[in-house]
């Protein structure tokens, strides 16, 4: 990874494999494609939804059952630059663009194989809630959660500040 990465459409679609710390495989199916033989737009959803739960069951110890906070989503957004289709191998990764109190910004790259380009650029914001009351908790983030998520911030404005004042 190199430098700052930009948030503006520009920067984005410059985007590489290696912006992103985290990354998984995703195998088109048939039923992804839409009448024009390219990846539906709801697909990308479904793919920066998984990606982060993923790294959220795995790497913070978070579940959807019974874990005491919820992580609600409160913002989206897909910026779309090229088309893919069934068949082909996606790879998606995974950054966080900033880490607030109870807030997460978290940004995910879609690529395909054989292809350098980025074909989306897409994420969004979670805030993380009680799951008895839905309200925010007073401490914040939990430490060990904040501490799993932090490896994510590379290219951030945050972590630029953050090594900035070591």
């Amino acid at each position: 990874m190199t430098g700052l990465l930009g948030l503006d459409l520009a920067a984005k679609k410059q985007r590489k494999r290696s912006d992103y710390p985290y990354r998984l495989d995703y195998r088109t199916r048939w039923a992804d494609n839409d009448m024009f033989h390219h990846l539906n737009n709801p697909i990308y959803g479904v793919l920066i939804d998984s990606i982060i739960n993923d790294y959220l069951i795995k790497k913070c110890g978070y579940n959807t059952s019974n874990y005491p906070r919820t992580a609600l989503v409160a913002n989206t957004y897909c910026d779309y630059f090229g088309s893919t289709q069934y068949p082909s191998m996606l790879e998606v990764g995974l950054r966080v663009v900033k880490l607030g109190k109870n807030s997460v910004m978290y940004e995910c790259g879609i690529f395909e194989e054989g292809t350098e380009q980025v074909k989306a650029v897409g994420g969004f914001v979670q805030i993380w809630v009680r799951r008895e009351d839905n309200r925010p908790p007073p401490e914040g983030l939990e430490p060990r959660v904040r501490k799993a998520l932090e490896p994510l911030l590379e290219g951030s404005e945050q972590a630029a500040e953050q090594k900035s004042k070591l």
